[in-house]
């Protein structure tokens, strides 16, 4: 089994390397066709390189922002309810107020997202998820032939053409990366979410309910003020693929909220068992794994992919406490002061108030736990 995980793991990296190769050689290649067809001196061909290089690079940022409209845009047609928009770095969220704000939210692995809250459920359990998920797989790859056919119709010039074959090339190359089902840098593809959703009631439930927490967090609620039906697990949520395993991460995140931090360790090392278990969620929970060995002076210091999955994640709340309560066990006084105001600092831009209320809570049991007296 562990093997077999491992191999598809590997596949999936492969072939989105392929794609991602495939797509940087055809603009590459494009790029130089017309550094070639212009025949100009040595100044003026290295800036059409230039030029043709930022364009693909605009090229991907477009596209990104594409996909997600397309998740959008589809979602708000099935019936969802808008919660956020992210590129990059950079959120739009709806508060509690009903008003949108500019906030900062990373997470690894993803270049945006669109997150909607799903209607209720009709009575014989249906819920559109299809146009949904798989909306900014079809808006790249309608973009991209709309964009190579203005590459067709945009004459002589060369800006314009180069820009529009880049669009092209990178929004049918991500149209496949995203509608394959794979998992990539620990997240699944919208394609791997839609194979999932397709399989059973659970991981329809699931789908539903992780909706349902996202938008509740946006508004500020905490995991313990969630319902606890949400976060009632079957035993095998591990086992049942992405979608249904994230409900097992999030009843360690309600534990982890509640501060019963020995109930949180026991499941957190039973779903850290489960080998198919998405790479983001892994690297979440040993993160969430070393804050409570570090609360029992046991921690070793993370080791290199943990580590390099931590500066990633630099300004995320539980990455922060988890340093914090390194910091102190470790007796580095410094350190620590440095990680806890950094912490404060996001009070007006991190995007769920409720859960940086939270992690300030575990961060000040550390600090109660681990701290020597002057």
């Amino acid at each position: 089994m562990k093997r077999n995980i491992k191999f598809s793991n590997m596949l999936s990296s492969g072939i989105a390397m392929l794609l991602s190769l495939a797509t940087g050689f055809l603009c590459g290649f494009a790029i130089m066709d017309y550094t070639v067809k212009l025949s100009g001196g040595l100044f003026q061909n290295l800036l059409v390189l230039l030029s043709g290089l930022l364009l693909l690079a605009l090229a991907y940022l477009l596209q990104v922002i594409i996909h997600e409209a397309g998740h959008l845009v589809f979602g708000l047609i099935s019936g969802y309810e808008f919660v956020s928009f992210r590129i990059g770095s950079f959120m739009l969220a709806k508060g509690n107020n009903g008003k949108l704000s500019l906030k900062r939210y990373f997470l690894a692995g993803t270049a945006g997202q669109c997150l909607l809250a799903p209607p209720d459920f009709e009575e014989d359990g249906y819920l559109p998820v299809g146009l949904y998920n798989m909306g900014g797989v079809l808006l790249n790859a309608i973009s991209a032939m709309f964009f190579f056919w203005a590459y067709y119709l945009s004459g002589k010039t060369v800006i314009l053409p180069m820009l529009f074959l880049c669009l092209g090339i990178v929004g049918f190359s991500q149209a496949l990366i995203n509608g394959l089902p794979l998992e990539l840098s620990g997240v699944p593809t919208d394609g791997r979410n839609a194979l999932s959703l397709g399989k059973d009631e659970q991981a329809l439930r699931a789908f539903w309910i992780q909706l349902k927490i996202n938008q509740l967090s946006s508004l500020g609620r905490r995991y313990r003020d969630m319902p606890e039906d949400w976060f009632r697990l079957s035993g095998d949520e591990t086992h049942s693929g992405p979608l249904t395993a994230a409900l097992a991460v999030f009843r360690s995140n309600r534990l982890m909220d509640m501060q019963l931090l020995q109930e949180a360790e026991q499941l957190i090392n039973r779903i850290m068992e489960d080998e198919s278990l998405p790479g983001l969620y892994r690297s979440l929970l040993r993160v969430d794994s070393l804050f409570l060995q570090a609360l029992r002076a046991q921690a070793q210091q993370p080791d290199k992919s943990l580590e390099k999955f931590m500066k990633a994640m630099k300004n995320f709340p539980s990455v922060l406490r988890t340093r914090y309560a390194l910091a102190l066990s470790g007796n580095d006084g410094q350190s620590a002061a440095s990680i806890k105001a950094r912490m404060e600092s996001l009070k007006d831009s991190y995007p769920f108030s409720g859960e940086l209320e939270s992690e300030q809570e575990l961060l000040e049991l550390a600090e109660k736990t681990l701290k020597t007296p002057d």
